[in-house]
């Protein structure tokens, strides 16, 4: 039987991951599945070598506090090309790990190489493409300025768009989602979106908190909601909320249930930027990490935006506050400052109308898993 090798490492690549697991066996049932992942690639099927998702890293200051156990994954991951010696192997993202380590590993045993999900070589410069035109045999990309990248420097690649836009439509009416969150229909509501890993958690809850608390104060009567990312423990959130000075409703299920009910939102930069523009809400967006990660960033990132909706939108389109901008007092005035501005906040809504448009058509992770079976083949 064929067999196809995954290696992800976050709990965004998981479930991309499991979505074209779960394509892939719907259109040939005989595939068979293994790899480094999570929860979500276990349950479409795959069996897991390791969870790497709670190894989770952004730069490789972050990475070290891992070392020992990506050390231990890559391991298990040539034990399991060496045993079973699979007829493809899929690197998801995680382009610190994936790109370095694994890639170079797999072509050792020359086994070929598909790339789902580029790593932001146009973020980090472009020393990563000699890395990708050695190591991987085709690049599938949800963007089609990286199309273009990876064309100019005659990489393989195929344009396949976003797989959001297909979980993009919410599964419960407005009224119904009201009820079930627990939130007053006629009370504004703002978005709390602090990342999908425990340690963007920890870093930006509180201070998400913080300025929900300031926002309340300044007006009375905003209500938040934060939707809980999968694979985030309940106790987490509500040990961080405990004693909020604000009303905060948990929001559990698909993401576009909450997201439409959202006036604003105070965004981690990240794929949740993309999910809070396909609902058109106006967002605040921030982000904190380690100080070595971020001085490192700095360093290489040769690209003037860091939330994805601005890098697809091409322009600042809502604002970014970074490291030590991201206070509680910055968040809360520029998100009082959006939702007292209704021309501004339908600017906003008709330039992330515009990313939603550059994002592809429905269908992304069928075309995606058709480019997997034609390399297969």
């Amino acid at each position: 039987m064929p067999s196809i090798l995954f290696s992800a490492g976050d709990p965004s690549g998981d479930a991309h991951a499991a979505r074209l697991i779960a394509a892939l066996r719907a259109r040939q049932p005989s595939l068979t599945f293994a790899g480094l992942g999570g929860p979500a690639m276990a349950a479409a099927g795959a069996s897991l070598l390791d969870d790497l998702t709670r190894a989770a890293a952004i730069g490789p200051f972050d990475a070290a506090r891992h070392l020992s156990r990506l050390l231990r994954a890559r391991r298990l991951f040539d034990a399991s090309l060496r045993e079973h010696r699979p007829d493809l192997v899929v690197l998801v993202d995680f382009g610190d790990f994936n790109l370095p380590v694994i890639a170079p590993l797999v072509k050792r045993h020359g086994i070929p190489v598909l790339y789902y999900i580029s790593p932001q070589v146009w973020a980090w410069g472009g020393f990563r493409l000699r890395h990708i035109r050695r190591y991987v045999d085709r690049m599938v990309v949800f963007f089609r300025f990286e199309e273009a990248l990876y064309q100019r420097q005659g990489i393989p690649v195929t344009w396949v768009g976003h797989p959001l836009i297909d979980h993009s439509r919410p599964t419960l009416k407005k009224e119904e989602a009201l009820r079930r969150f627990g939130l007053n229909p006629w009370r504004r509501t703002v978005g709390l979106l602090p990342g999908s890993r425990e340690r963007e958690l920890t870093r930006h809850l509180p201070l998400m908190r913080r300025a929900a608390e300031r926002i309340a104060w300044s007006m009375p009567g905003v209500q938040f909601l934060l939707p809980k990312a999968p694979g985030l423990r309940r106790e987490l959130l509500d040990a961080h909320l405990a004693g909020v000075q604000a009303s905060v409703s948990v929001a559990e299920g698909p993401i576009a249930d909450a997201l439409q009910l959202m006036e604003a939102a105070i965004v981690s930069s990240g794929t949740a930027t993309l999910e809070t523009a396909l609902a058109e809400v106006p967002m605040v967006v921030l982000y904190r990490t380690s100080w070595p990660t971020y001085l490192w960033a700095r360093a290489v990132v040769r690209i003037p935006h860091i939330a994805m909706v601005n890098v697809v939108a091409g322009r600042r389109l809502v604002s970014e506050l970074i490291q030590h901008r991201a206070t509680s007092t910055a968040v809360a005035r520029e998100l009082v400052a959006l939702l007292r501005d209704d021309e501004r906040c339908a600017g906003i809504r008709k330039g992330l109308g515009q990313v939603k448009g550059r994002l592809g058509e429905p269908g992304a992770i069928d075309r995606a898993a058709s480019v997997v079976l034609e390399l297969l083949a």
